[in-house]
């Protein structure tokens, strides 16, 4: 049978669409060659994995070094508040900081318990207070629907797939508080376009509306039928930008206070827009002409009535993917910083790396630990200051260049139903456990049912090139 794996798969896929609600519940399990069959791993016995399906009499002997991935239906769990740990090499922690000095950190996590982190191999840390409302809304398309009789895109791995010139409308709604921080990331052509349309109310037309597209970035105003054009910005581009095809990835985050007419967009890291609202000073003369009731009158038809209605409307002449897009609910506070506000570092050359990135906006460097009672400490030749890490937003580690970290050798990469990631060297696969090694964490041992995907051999050339965007796939 392992001599004739290839020519048994192509058969089982055959069978698979005879027993598709049971392939759901597995899950999906693709090869190198692009051949899938449903199933759910089993045992791990090198060179052989084990797996078992619905559609098979029994257990079959797969070559690791032929697999490409595995993905589960199993849904994320996020917990509302969590810190993050982001590594070099891009893998992601979510859990509870529990421990944190120079050499090393320990994290509480849902799926491995007490994670010790060699520190070396810390990027960032975060301190998630916001409020979500959309976390990870392109791993499935529950509770959103068409809107203008569009089509729904491809949802697929994690990715809203918009091809062509099908244009995508998608909505949904959730108590929208006054002030949002809205995150995504997009693979796509110079032709693409995406608009988002906040605090949409249907009965009485007002919106909030951001258009995006490479030439330019616009944000609109809709008051209950008014349209009003807050902002316009061009962006940059190259001189023959459209006749460039390939696939280019943006990472946006826009920030939005309509009540102080406050709005940021970044983009790539960098900031694009900020937009401020200015707002139409009260009548301060005696109306002369007696018609102070009519204008009070017409204003109240042109109110900004905001709504629960999320919209997100996508385009591009050839693909375009959208992912992690997440909504939360923002503090208010200024979004990014700038390098000049980083004042010490600015006078100071010999300034610590590690810097602390406080919710008021304030930059401060030094050696950074966490405290018996869960306080952050931030000490330096010029100050030891100890604040709650509510007041903390995010502690920014050394780049990978000064670390001289070892190259990435780790041959598996797990997701988890928590929203984690781990690359690994993979070791064993028993008794509901998948076990193995990472260079950041040591030995670590992962239930299964905590796993939506997996994908093995990331040294592989071919599958590294296929991975690169969503659109390479087999």
């Amino acid at each position: 049978m392992k001599q004739a794996i290839t020519l048994f798969l192509g058969a089982c896929v055959l069978l698979a669409a005879a027993h598709l609600p049971g392939a759901r519940a597995e899950g999906v399990i693709t090869l190198k060659s692009g051949e899938k069959l449903p199933g759910s791993l089993d045992t791990l016995d090198s060179p052989y994995l084990k797996v078992r399906s619905t559609i098979l009499s029994k257990p079959v002997d797969v070559k690791v070094e032929e697999l490409d991935e595995l993905v589960s239906s199993r849904p994320l769990d996020i917990p509302a508040q969590f810190s993050v740990i982001r590594l070099a090499n891009g893998d992601e922690f979510y859990g509870t900081l529990k421990a944190l000095d120079t050499e090393s950190l320990q994290l509480q996590t849902a799926w491995g318990g007490l994670l010790p982190v060699n520190r070396k191999y810390v990027q960032h840390i975060g301190f998630d207070s916001q409020k979500a409302y959309l976390r990870n809304a392109t791993e499935s398309l529950q509770g959103w629907k068409s809107s203008a009789n569009s089509m729904l895109p491809e949802c697929r791995n994690g990715y809203w797939i918009m091809r062509g010139s099908n244009n995508t409308d998608l909505q949904t709604t959730f108590p929208t508080p006054s002030r949002l921080h809205v995150q995504f990331s997009l693979y796509h052509t110079n032709t693409f376009r995406i608009t988002l349309s906040l605090w949409q109310n249907p009965d009485s037309g007002s919106s909030i509306d951001l258009a995006l597209s490479l030439e330019k970035a616009e944000l609109a105003k809709n008051s209950s039928g008014q349209y009003r054009t807050l902002g316009r910005v061009k962006r940059d581009t190259a001189r023959n930008w459209y006749a460039d095809k390939t696939i280019k990835r943006s990472d946006v985050h826009f920030y939005a206070d309509p009540e102080k007419g406050n709005y940021y967009l970044y983009i790539n890291g960098e900031q694009v827009a900020r937009w401020e609202e200015l707002k139409e000073m009260d009548n301060i003369f005696e109306n002369e002409n007696g018609d102070e009731e009519e204008e009070k009158e017409a204003s109240k038809k042109h109110e900004f009535k905001p709504g629960n209605t999320f919209v997100v409307s996508g385009y591009d002449g050839l693909n375009m993917a959208m992912f992690n897009l997440n909504v939360f609910d923002w503090n208010g506070a200024l979004p990014h910083l700038a390098d000049e506000q980083d004042i010490i570092s600015k006078y100071d050359g010999d300034a610590p790396r590690d810097k602390a990135l406080l919710v008021n906006g304030d930059v401060l460097r030094g050696a950074i630990s966490l405290q018996e009672n869960g306080t952050i400490r931030i000490k330096s030749d010029h100050y030891d200051v100890t604040l709650p890490t509510a007041k903390v937003r995010a502690l920014d580690q050394k780049n990978q260049g000064e670390k001289k970290l070892p190259e990435e050798a780790s041959d598996t990469r797990v997701f988890l139903t928590d929203q984690s990631i781990l690359s690994l060297n993979l070791e064993s696969l028993r008794d509901g456990f998948m076990e193995g090694r990472s260079a950041a964490v040591g030995k670590v041992r992962i239930p299964l049912q905590s796993i939506r995907k997996v994908q093995f051999n990331l040294q592989n050339p071919e599958l590294r090139k296929q991975r690169e965007t969503p659109f390479r796939s087999k």
